[in-house]
């Protein structure tokens, strides 16, 4: 029993990250530079919590109604990735 509970909880954390990165509108492919990851550290933070937390995350996101995402992915000049909330340029 607590191996399938382990399995179950792995594949929600791998099933986060992946809702969370399309949510924002990044592409399921590749890694995440450093730069990425420095230049967006509010929702990279954001979202490793989401990860080990993934189950008061996605009761939050229900009781919420499904609410959109703030974040959004904005491609700099130089052409590198970077996360922000929709208000912010």
């Amino acid at each position: 029993m607590g191996t399938a509970f382990a399995f179950g909880y792995l594949i929600g954390m791998l099933v986060s990250v992946g809702v969370g990165r399309s949510r924002a509108g990044i592409s399921q492919r590749g890694r995440l530079s450093l730069f990425t990851i420095f230049g967006s550290l509010p929702w990279f933070m954001t979202q490793m919590a989401s990860m080990l937390a993934w189950p008061a995350f996605l009761c939050l996101w229900l009781a919420r109604g499904r609410p959109d995402s703030p974040w959004r992915a904005v491609t700099t000049v130089d052409g590198s990735v970077l996360v922000r909330r929709r208000g912010n340029q």
